[in-house]
């Protein structure tokens, strides 16, 4: 029960890496405020759950939603111990391809949002003098990467950002209690790619993963379950020592 009598604030549950760290945390003793832009989603998210949660339903990017996460979890809670800032999309395309619109979309929902977060969830960690906030990042934070002959360089970007935001967060907030980290997952199987693009094949998709595995070292992709257990580590006090860190989570893709 590591993070048992914590409160935590998990974004993008609706599957895949968002849903696997819900459902550890919960397991964990976490009592939990977890939000998704897909009603259906998360509602079916917090009835696996369990009793003793709360949700709130809406876009991370805007305010009012960062804002009333912060707002529900000091409301049903009295305080937040944990932001997990794992809302994001994929994004594919090379910069030829790429509109103003797209840029500003996916900076938005991918990084935005965690500056957001941060924001509201801040003051009451201040007051509390303890916190733990841990961004989703990602492997592609630190290289370039094509997919299917495309670029995914915008992606990269906010990767890179919400890696450096967690940095400017731990250096300027360490003395307050706060600890602010990032994880980098490498491939991990999750719906991501198939919310990027509806037209691509079961058999298209099966053959990225698969060239993924290829291409780690360890011979596989990762499970969400996987990074979870990575993210439980930064929320909980075994890692009160660990702070402005990325923790690499990539079956040593990047070190090969």
């Amino acid at each position: 029960m590591q993070l048992e009598e914590k409160v935590a604030i998990v974004t993008g549950v609706g599957s895949g890496i968002g849903a696997a760290t819900a459902q550890r945390f919960a397991a964990e003793g976490a009592r939990l405020v977890v939000n998704d832009v897909n009603e259906a989603d998360l509602e079916q998210r917090l009835a696996e759950l369990g009793g003793g949660h709360e949700s709130v339903v809406g876009d991370v990017s805007e305010e009012s939603t960062a804002e009333q996460l912060a707002e529900t979890a000091r409301g049903a809670f009295g305080r937040i111990d944990v932001l997990v800032n794992n809302a994001g999309v994929h994004f594919i395309r090379d910069i030829l391809e790429t509109s103003s619109e797209d840029w500003d979309r996916v900076m938005r929902i991918n990084l935005k949002s965690m500056f957001l977060c941060a924001k509201h969830v801040i003051p009451t960690m201040l007051e509390q003098q303890s916190g733990s906030i841990i961004n989703l990042a990602s492997i592609s934070a630190y290289i370039g990467q094509e997919m299917e002959g495309h670029s995914t360089h915008l992606y990269n970007v906010t990767k890179a950002g919400a890696k450096q935001l967690a940095i400017s967060l731990a250096t300027r907030y360490a003395g307050d209690g706060i600890r602010v980290n990032a994880v980098s997952p490498g491939a991990t199987r999750t719906e991501q790619i198939r919310h990027e693009s509806a037209e691509r094949s079961q058999d298209a998709e099966d053959a990225i993963w698969a060239g993924a595995g290829k291409a780690t070292p360890l011979g596989r992709v990762a499970q969400p379950s996987e990074i979870a257990a990575a993210i439980l580590f930064l929320a909980s006090d075994e890692s009160s020592f660990v702070t402005g860190s990325s923790l690499i989570v990539d079956g040593g893709y990047l070190a090969h």
